[in-house]
């Protein structure tokens, strides 16, 4: 199983936020342009409300069952969490259940 962790706020997560008909217009024209578009699959909430570091990881686990693939959206922000702090639990975790970790560039080119 590849794990590519996001940790940031970014183009990806506004993308998978656009209406249907205006992503699949923004994607053609990306895929013209040679650039890769990524969605993420998984999340561990930390953006919607304040969590405790338990929960946040509970969150992930529960977004990551039953995957192969994770994509993971994290936000590198302290307004609500501060998922840093679970950082490395988060990854230990994952590792835990056979994940490894890819750079993303080399992910892309898979």
């Amino acid at each position: 199983m590849d794990i590519v962790l996001i940790y940031l706020d970014s183009l990806i997560g506004y993308m998978s936020h656009i209406y249907t008909k205006q992503k699949k217009n923004a994607l053609n024209i990306l895929s013209n342009l040679d650039y890769v578009y990524v969605d993420w699959n998984c999340l561990n909430r930390d953006s919607e409300k304040k969590y405790s570091n338990n929960q946040l990881l509970d969150n992930l686990k529960k977004s990551a069952k039953n995957k192969g693939t994770l994509i993971i959206l994290m936000h590198d922000t302290a307004d609500v969490n501060k998922t840093y702090d679970i950082l490395k639990d988060s990854i230990s975790y994952l590792r835990s259940q056979g994940y490894t970790f890819s750079n993303f560039y080399d992910f892309i080119k898979k």
